[in-house]
């Protein structure tokens, strides 16, 4: 052992009289020791490869500078006679990079979200699968007992720091991915996605860049950081990822933000940056209709998940769901749930309670934010009333005179137990009548329209939609047979397809291809009747 420390106080003190190359970047002096060691010592040899990469140490940035200790600093450690910290925190980047670590400092990726409801992480399952699980991610916003808060390098990762790994989106998929916030999965099923991943096969992904304050995003499609950092369109870059959201969206209720509005301005103020980033490829109206029914969903989500409030807390007055509560070991008696966000998880409602805002609502609203067809219909909306309809059947059940009388209702009226939002017409463009052919609510429910135009007015008159919002769903409203197609006639193709489907459909034809199918005829025995 004295040999060996021996042998590297020589190699510290041989490589402080000069400066190493490597991969023609020229070292100085104190990383040369650090650099020298590893090598040496055989102990994490790629690191100092990494950061020779990095445009660290192309402008001259060492081990000590990020690394440098003193004594009494939480991650001091005494190595070879000097102090060295062991885990560099957004304090020591602000030190080069102040305006980036104030802004995301600011952001909800580094405030601490995770601590505000840990029940369903810390009580429902071992916390030891919480510390490789959820903290994996949610040590983004990890407080350091030096004062800063968050980790730099879960995005861009250590030493190299690469622009690129920062900007492709599978490094905001690492967390932003799975039941509860399948951004990444939205991401790709969406054209937006369908553009990078063509891109990338022809290779011609650049996400090499660095944007200024003045600059504009190099790409003709958008990545993560585009929409929500980038400078682009004459927006500012920043670090604080909440400064163009205008709706919490993964919340249990959504509700129009009003984080940091004494320097990021309201909701209304983030909205427009956001639709401005959108209008770099998209046209305008585009752009207002889409924000529009984006702003109806999560609107309809919180009267969904109102009823699902509803019916848990009529369970628990029951006594059908109990919250559950234990004595802490101060003697406190500690409530471990909250009815309204997870009622304790231990019966079928309560599970569904807690799926129908962590899992499918937060789908329905991400997946209609970013374009993803079947986030929010499939494994959105779709899941969402299936919970609800298991929600009232479970009370049903369990003897709930309410719920029996919906469950056992032959009403397709049934399946909205809630006040509703909607939007006369389609996003995409106008219709023909044939596209409203079916059975629509809007045709079963008198004065549909009228009800739902005073719901979508109470929510401009209590500030959940701008003025211009409600013009424009007003001036749907008031052409409506033109946007549900009642003036455009029949469609010659639809009229085409009609005559087809009951050809191949028709089951008194035996040359029908339906008519084939069901009387194929096989003539063994089903196995289970096999003596």
């Amino acid at each position: 052992m004295r040999k060996l420390v021996l042998f590297c106080l020589f190699l510290l003190f041989v490589s402080s009289a000069f400066a190493l190359d490597i991969k023609g970047i020229s070292v100085d002096a104190e990383s040369a020791k650090c650099i020298t060691c590893h090598q040496d010592m055989n102990i994490a040899t790629k690191v100092h490869d990494q950061w020779a990469e990095s445009a660290h140490a192309k402008n001259g940035v060492g081990c000590l500078d990020c690394h440098e200790a003193e004594q009494g600093d939480f991650d001091a450690i005494k190595h070879y006679g000097q102090f060295v910290a062991t885990h560099p925190t957004p304090k020591d980047c602000a030190k080069c990079h102040e305006e980036e670590v104030e802004q995301n400092t600011k952001s909800k990726h580094a405030y601490p979200f995770w601590l505000y409801a840990p029940a369903d992480r810390a009580v429902f399952e071992p916390i030891v699968g919480t510390k490789q699980g959820c903290e994996q991610c949610h040590n983004v916003s990890a407080f350091w007992p030096d004062g800063s808060v968050g980790e730099c390098d879960v995005c861009h990762s250590k030493h190299t720091f690469d622009l690129a790994q920062a900007h492709n989106p599978y490094t905001c998929g690492e967390c932003h991915l799975g039941p509860d916030h399948p951004q990444i999965e939205i991401y790709i099923e969406s054209k937006h996605g369908n553009i990078f991943t063509t891109r990338m096969a022809q290779g011609k992904l650049n996400l090499d860049y660095n944007t200024k304050k003045t600059g504009d995003t190099p790409l003709d499609f958008p990545v993560c950081t585009t929409c929500h950092m980038d400078a682009i369109n004459g927006l500012n870059s920043t670090h604080n990822v909440s400064e163009r959201l205008s709706w919490e969206s993964q919340a249990p209720w959504s509700y129009r933000t009003i984080w940091f509005e004494e320097e990021l301005g309201s909701w209304k103020d983030k909205q427009e940056r956001m639709k401005t980033a959108c209008k770099a490829c998209h046209a305008p109206n585009f752009v207002e209709d889409y924000f529009l029914v984006y702003d109806l969903v999560n609107l309809q989500y919180n009267e969904i998940r109102r009823a699902f409030v509803y019916w848990t807390k009529l369970y628990e007055k029951k006594g059908l769901i109990k919250p559950l509560k234990a004595k802490t070991s101060n003697g406190d008696v500690k409530k471990f749930s909250n009815t309204v966000i997870n009622a304790s998880w231990y019966t079928t409602a309560s599970e569904i309670m807690y799926n129908s805002w962590h899992h499918e609502g937060r789908r329905f609203r991400m997946g209609a934010g970013m374009q993803g067809a079947d986030y929010v219909q499939w494994h959105g909306i779709w899941e969402l009333q299936h919970n609800l309809q298991e929600m009232i059947a479970w009370g049903a059940e369990h003897g709930v005179e309410e719920a029996k009388k919906i469950y056992e209702s032959d009403s397709p009226t049934k399946f909205y137990p809630y006040k509703l939002y909607d939007f006369p017409g389609g996003l995409y463009g106008l219709y023909t009548e044939e596209q409203y052919s079916v059975p629509a609510l809007y045709k079963l429910i008198p004065n549909y329209w009228e009800m739902v135009k005073a719901n979508v007015e109470q929510a401009y008159k209590k500030g959940f939609l701008t003025k211009a919002e409600w013009e424009r769903w007003l001036e749907r409203y008031n052409n409506r047979d033109k946007y549900l197609g009642k003036k455009f006639g029949k469609h010659k193709i639809f009229e085409d397809y009609k005559k087809r489907k009951a050809k191949e459909l028709n089951l008194k034809d035996k040359n029908s291809a339906l008519y084939k199918t069901i009387k194929i005829g096989l003539p063994s025995p089903a196995i289970t009747d096999v003596k």
